[in-house]
C-alpha cells in the first residue's frame, strides 16, 4: 500500500509539473513577422541585391541568407565602396537618382534593415525594406519582432528567442515571396 501512495504522488507531481510547464509556455509568444502591404512587383527578376551599410550584424544574416537562396548580395562594404565610387551618400541612396545609379552597375535592388534591441542586448526587432533600382519603389517590405517568453532572462524567454541565423531564415522566407517577379 505505501508503494502504490508513493507511485500516485510521483504521478501528481509530475502532472502538476506538467500543467506548470504548460501554463508558463502559454504565456510566451513567437517571433512575428508582419508583411507591409506593396503595390509594385518587381517588373524583372531581382538577382543582385546590394546590402545598406548601415543594417548592423542581422542585415549581414539576412544577406549571407539571401546568398544561401541563389541571390549574389553585394556586403555592406562592397556597397560602401561602390556608393563611393558612384557619388552617393547615405541620404540619397534610396532615391530615384540613387537607385538608377546601382542600376547603372547592375544591381538589382537595394536592401536596407534597421533593428532595435532589447535590454538584454539581443534583437528584439526588425523593420527590413527592399526598394527596386528599375521602378525606383518598395518591392518588398516586413516588420519581424522576436519571440518572448517569462521574465526576461529566464528559461522560457532564452527558449523563445530566435538568434540571428534563425531570424535571417524567417525574415527571408517572407522577402522571397515578394521580390519574386509575376
Amino acid at each position: 500500500m505505501e508503494e502504490r501512495n508513493v507511485m500516485m504522488r510521483g504521478h501528481v507531481v509530475k502532472f502538476l509539473c506538467t500543467i506548470i510547464f504548460a501554463t508558463l509556455m502559454a504565456s510566451c509568444a513567437g517571433s512575428r513577422v508582419s508583411s507591409i502591404p506593396v503595390s509594385s512587383k518587381p517588373s524583372a527578376p531581382v538577382k543582385v541585391i546590394a546590402l545598406d551599410p548601415g543594417g548592423g550584424l542581422l542585415a549581414d544574416a539576412v544577406g549571407i541568407e539571401l546568398a544561401n537562396r541563389g541571390f549574389t548580395v553585394l556586403d555592406p562594404a562592397s556597397t560602401s565602396r561602390l556608393m563611393v565610387r558612384l557619388n552617393i551618400d547615405e541620404i540619397e541612396v534610396n532615391t530615384p537618382i540613387g537607385l538608377e545609379k546601382l542600376k547603372g552597375k547592375g544591381v538589382d535592388a537595394y536592401l536596407t534593415v534597421r533593428t532595435a534591441a532589447g535590454r538584454d542586448g539581443k534583437t528584439q526587432s526588425a523593420s527590413v525594406r527592399v526598394n527596386s533600382t528599375d521602378t525606383k519603389k518598395i518591392i518588398a517590405g516586413l516588420t519581424w519582432e522576436n519571440g518572448w517568453g517569462g521574465r526576461s532572462g529566464s528559461i522560457a524567454d532564452r527558449a523563445m528567442h530566435k538568434g540571428l541565423p534563425e531570424a535571417a531564415s524567417e525574415i527571408v522566407d517572407n522577402l522571397v515571396q515578394s521580390i519574386k517577379p509575376e
